[in-house]
């Protein structure tokens, strides 16, 4: 009796076990198909940079560069040309309003798969004084959305937002429940999503400018001056410097502290702007140097390409989509000046570890290529 007893209890708990595991499936899949038909991503360069990025890892081939930031940075390096110059395997990670808890799990998902050498950081002031509770949560969104389920990400679901927006980070598709009964859209997302284009995840294209590989966006547009008339619309620095930088200079923090950790040598930059509209925005210097200050406390290197030396860097607004975007013409000068600058900053830092107390190297190498304040 004992032993039929015995039988029973084993045969129920496996039965709830495999009912448990039924259910996790089928939630699984119901969601999976809710995803496909409620978010329209056939234009996303995130899905394809992410894609692009296990497809590397999946290869076997290792990424020596990374570079990290927002909008300014997949428009402003090549990794592809930065390989082609420096021998250096690259990727660019840079996503739409990108943020530093996001760079941060972003860098934490490509050291998973990768042995880095090398972060870029991009350190665009707009994205540097965001209080945590102005954050928007769309540009997290659309990292996580394609990262594959792991531990990184999990915490990057939990800890980068509230309880209340737990739903709309885990469930895509909760972010456009109201196009359910909608059936015009479904039918145009089931199309694009058929499509070879969107199954094969070949580039995508939006008017002048397209995807071109490696999380880089290739832009042939250009910026024409004259036709801006709301030059006094642009907040200025001292305005944009009014915030709460603690939840910020946390993650920063903590991206400095996992590099070292890492043995990764890490960079901090700042693509260029067009002229005038550093000027509008004005004094630029009170920015410069609160990152320059703030790159000092960690012994980062600070490479400012708006103080870059003109004989260096010399970029007019032909080399522009708007004010403070780069194109693609724009991009590949100052991608081709990086791989130049790369292996001496490199060795400067090397140097730097052995150097006396009154020597230098990575200060030197500094003021030999940037001016010390924005003229």
């Amino acid at each position: 009796m004992k032993e039929k007893s015995k039988g029973k209890k084993k045969n129920t708990v496996l039965r709830f076990f495999g009912m448990a595991a039924a259910v996790l499936v089928l939630t699984g899949l119901l969601v999976k198909g809710c995803n496909y038909l409620l978010v329209d991503d056939a234009s996303s360069y995130t899905r394809l940079t992410m894609h692009e990025l296990y497809e590397t890892a999946d290869s076997g081939e290792n990424i020596d560069t990374l570079f990290l930031g927002s909008s300014h940075c997949f428009r402003a390096y090549d990794p592809q040309l930065f390989t082609e110059l420096t021998g250096e395997s690259a990727f660019n990670l840079g996503s739409s309003s990108q943020n530093y808890d996001t760079s941060y799990y972003l860098l934490r998902e490509a050291a998973r798969y990768n042995d880095l050498e090398t972060v870029y950081l991009d350190m665009h002031y707009k994205f540097l004084f965001v209080d945590k509770k102005d954050r928007d949560l769309v540009q997290a969104n659309i990292m996580s959305d394609y990262m594959r389920f792991s531990l990184n990400k999990l915490e990057f679901l939990l800890t980068t937002s509230e309880a209340g927006d737990y739903t709309n980070r885990f469930l895509p598709f909760r972010r456009n429940w109201q196009k359910l009964g909608d059936l015009s859209y479904l039918k145009e997302v089931w199309s694009k999503k058929r499509s070879e284009s969107y199954q094969e995840y070949e580039p995508v294209v939006q008017g002048e400018e397209y995807y071109v590989g490696r999380g880089f966006v290739w832009s042939d547009a250009k910026l024409d001056a004259e036709e801006i008339t709301w030059w006094d619309n642009f907040a200025d620095v001292p305005e944009d410097m009014d915030s709460d930088v603690t939840y910020t200079l946390d993650y920063i923090g903590r991206i400095v502290e996992f590099c070292r950790e890492e043995g990764i040598r890490l960079v901090f930059v700042t693509a260029p702007s067009f002229d005038r509209y550093l000027e509008e925005i004005g004094p630029y210097d009170l920015a410069h140097q609160y990152i320059k200050e703030l790159a000092e406390g960690y012994g980062v290197p600070y490479l400012d390409f708006n103080l870059c030396k003109d004989e260096y860097l010399n970029l007019g607004q032909e080399s522009y989509i708007d004010v403070d975007h780069l194109n693609g013409k724009g991009a590949q000068e100052l991608t081709t000046l990086l791989a130049d600058l790369s292996a001496p900053l490199a060795e400067a830092q090397n140097a730097q570890e052995t150097a006396g107390t009154d020597a230098d190297p990575v200060q030197e190498f500094i003021d030999e290529y940037f001016n010390a304040w924005y003229d």
